[in-house]
């Protein structure tokens, strides 16, 4: 259904609004698009020194930009075109968005504390198994970024088995060094300054994390909230479009 021509002035400006919602929407969109790729590659390696799988989150992200997307040709064919049914299921659309991305914050809020304590497992895991499976060049990468080592401090580096068969007392990975310098990991109790601070990973990644985690989950919400007005618009547009065909009929 069409009204195309028909709508006053109150409502050709709803339309023009709701244009250019669509083009804040396709922003939108694209930086979910980018955080979720970004996120996926730059914590890569972190993730596997987790008990459980995060890299779930990116790629719903990175579909969810990409929904975004799609459904905001969709929005603007409707408010071009004037075609109700396309201005409903946009509305739908939002508003499913929008209870997907709530319901995910308040997830994500409410599980922190698991989350934290998955993520502390999995370091004592890939410390104990330093040398397998990818966790050498995840702790490394870790330790080197965020200036930390072990797991609750330096000291869970001692006694473990991470270079040889045999145990190395007072030792840490080279990643622990803040310069290249030949034993600078070797017997690091008597030379503190060649090595990074004695705060452990854990803590220094929670901090990492949450220092991002909340601006990302700020600007998810605020994106969220925003699609409101989007659901608003649309609504207020098909429902004028419906109002005028009627009253042409009659």
């Amino acid at each position: 259904m069409s009204g195309e021509g028909k709508l006053g002035p109150c409502m050709q400006c709803v339309r023009c609004m709701l244009f250019v919602f669509n083009g804040l929407f396709w922003l939108t969109g694209g930086g979910m698009l980018v955080v979720g790729i970004w996120a996926r590659v730059q914590f890569s390696d972190y993730m596997k020194l987790s008990s459980h799988d995060y890299s779930t989150a990116c790629y719903v992200l990175i579909g969810a930009g990409a929904l975004v997307i799609i459904i905001g040709f969709l929005g603007c064919c409707g408010a071009y075109r004037e075609q109700v049914c396309m201005l409903k299921t946009f509305a739908v659309i939002l508003g499913f968005l929008f209870l997907v991305e709530l319901g995910g914050s308040i997830t994500g809020y409410v599980f922190r504390e698991k989350i934290k304590s998955g993520f502390s497992e999995g370091l004592s895991v890939a410390l104990d198994d330093y040398r397998q499976n990818g966790f050498k060049k995840a702790w490394d990468g870790l330790q080197s970024k965020l200036g930390c080592w072990g797991n609750k401090n330096y000291s869970d580096w001692f006694y473990k088995e991470w270079t040889t068969d045999e145990t190395y007392n007072n030792s840490v990975p080279d990643s622990c060094c803040v310069k290249d310098e030949v034993s600078c990991n070797i017997n690091v109790t008597s030379h503190p300054a060649t090595v990074y601070s004695k705060e452990g990973c854990y803590d220094a990644a929670v901090k990492f994390f949450e220092d991002k985690l909340l601006i990302i989950g700020g600007v998810s919400l605020g994106i969220a909230f925003f699609q409101l007005v989007g659901v608003g618009l649309s609504c207020c547009l098909a429902s004028s479009i419906q109002h005028s065909s009627k009253y042409e009929l009659v």
